[in-house]
């Protein structure tokens, strides 16, 4: 039981509920307590399906990385407290669970949000597990962003009341901060990842192949914030909460760039951090007072 709480990483499903609660202020319309309770309840088995499936399929890789804390799975099947298979297991059961309230919700006449926790549950599972294993088909930084960064904010707009333009808007911008995010806590195990054949976005184009997707993808988070901003609470907030992760962005290219990220392997992992941290923060800040 042990072994099953520590590759649970409680650190991050709080990441996850916050975006979902994002969606929710996001909305205009009217509260519905029992779908939002149900969302919530959801994202949070999805986060823990995904980290289990994770942990079980990248064995390999994570026998070869030196975790940093905040990579490196959770080392749970590394320390002997679990095994693959059990994850797999405890897993499936869980996405069951998932189901179940899917079509619970369906019952309920609540269509979209069944279709949401649907699409949530598949992708999330599809990060890491078979037959899919996007996480190692060079599509892991946009398979995390679609399900925390689009999808997840999605469904608490829903279960807010409605997905408007705000909803859409925030969808939007978050989908691009969270690949910047997935990309701080791939570049760490660049390496390992090569040397087992896991194809995240910096271990396919390298050292200064990543520098340059760091600038790209910091140039687009600015420029999303901009196209976004007038759809957002506060909109003059939101021009300046863009730039800030943007920075973040282009701080991470620096760091790589002058090896400082190689000497220290947590400095990515914690501007990734820092960075989302801001973008979540910004938009809950700005939907509260606004």
């Amino acid at each position: 039981m042990f072994g099953l709480l520590v590759a649970v990483r409680p650190m991050y499903l709080g990441g996850g509920l916050l975006l979902f609660v994002i969606g929710l202020t996001m909305a205009d319309g009217p509260l519905r307590i029992v779908p939002a309770a149900l969302g919530l309840f959801v994202v949070a088995l999805v986060h823990v399906i995904t980290h289990y499936v994770n942990d079980a399929e990248d064995v390999a890789t994570d026998d070869l990385s030196a975790p940093t804390g905040l990579t490196g799975g959770s080392r749970a099947i590394q320390r002997g407290l679990v095994t693959a298979t059990t994850l797999l297991r405890v897993s499936a059961g869980l996405a069951v669970v998932v189901c179940v309230i899917a079509a619970i919700e369906m019952a309920m006449g609540e269509f979209v949000a069944a279709s949401l926790h649907l699409a949530i549950l598949l992708f999330g599972y599809a990060y890491s597990g078979r037959p899919f294993m996007l996480g190692r088909r060079g599509l892991s930084e946009f398979d995390a962003a679609l399900v925390m960064g689009f999808l997840v904010p999605l469904a608490g707009a829903d279960a807010g009341g409605n997905i408007n333009a705000a909803a859409w808007a925030t969808s939007g911008v978050l989908f691009v901060e969270t690949i910047f995010a997935r990309l701080c806590t791939a570049y760490p195990d660049l390496d390992a990842d090569r040397a087992t054949d896991k194809r995240t976005v910096p271990a396919m184009v390298g050292r200064r192949g990543t520098i340059v997707v760091f600038v790209i993808v910091g140039m687009v988070i600015a420029v999303a914030g901009f196209f976004a901003a007038p759809w957002l609470p506060l909109p003059p907030w939101q021009y300046a909460r863009a730039l800030v992760v943007a920075a973040f962005a282009m701080l991470c290219a620096f760091a790589i760039a002058t090896r400082f990220a190689d000497e220290h392997r947590v400095t990515l992992p914690v501007l990734g951090v820092l960075g989302y941290a801001c973008s979540q923060g910004g938009l809950l800040a700005a939907a509260l007072v606004r």
